[in-house]
């Protein structure tokens, strides 16, 4: 049985809504040669998470895609794993330069072919995250406060929910159909009066909804 989280569900646009940058920078993280499929420009949930930790690297950490693929690639010959950045444990660090990987108590450069080095910590972020019983993600908690690592985690994205697309933690109701709601004249107070939660709830779905990438490439 295919395994749904990598089944093709997203498309550019709805992707880059999601991780919150233009659909060029996407397509550029994305293309053809990098791909593990070919999914006719659609990503799949590890490829959309995979999308999430590069953007904080850069957005964060400044780190130049250059490095991130050449880790990347390290990652994939190394652990032999077609996603790699969505596996648990990897324990991923950063200097603002390179990319790192623990690995058995030392430090090793991944954006350097496997070189010791020091680090900084990357791991609130990923704390977003939470993974299965095989050690891949399973779901995460998507940024609706623009790179704040302190957004709330009210908006889930899990591909067992709604075909994979932001819903209410722990309701399941899709934020696009809040934000269709709010759209056509009913306020935050009458939908969480509906939907049976707190406003704080509706309001972070609307904000999830009418986000723009505003991240240049």
């Amino acid at each position: 049985m295919t395994d749904i989280r990598t089944k093709p569900a997203y498309s550019r646009a709805e992707a880059a809504r999601l991780l919150r940058v233009p659909c060029s920078t996407l397509q550029y993280w994305f293309r053809p040669q990098r791909r593990v499929e070919n999914h006719r420009g659609y990503l799949n949930f590890l490829e959309l998470l995979e999308g999430y930790i590069i953007q904080v690297l850069r957005s964060q950490h400044q780190i130049r895609f250059q490095k991130i693929g050449k880790a990347i690639d390290y990652l994939k010959k190394k652990t032999g794993k077609p996603y790699p950045l969505t596996t648990d444990g990897l324990l991923l660090q950063t200097d603002g330069t390179n990319l790192f990987i623990e690995e058995l108590g030392r430090l090793i450069s991944i954006s350097q072919g496997g070189q010791q080095a020091m680090q900084d910590v990357l791991q609130a972020f990923l704390k977003r995250v939470e993974y299965g019983k095989d050690g891949l993600a399973q779901r995460f908690f998507p940024l609706t406060r623009d790179f704040r690592v302190d957004s709330p985690k009210y908006i889930v994205v899990d591909p067992n929910l709604n075909f994979g697309r932001p819903c209410l933690f722990g309701k399941g109701i899709a934020t696009a159909m809040i934000a269709s709601r709010f759209n056509a004249g009913e306020n935050p107070a009458e939908l969480a009066e509906d939907y049976g939660c707190d406003a704080k709830f509706i309001e972070e779905a609307i904000r999830a909804e009418i986000n723009t990438p505003s991240i240049a490439a």
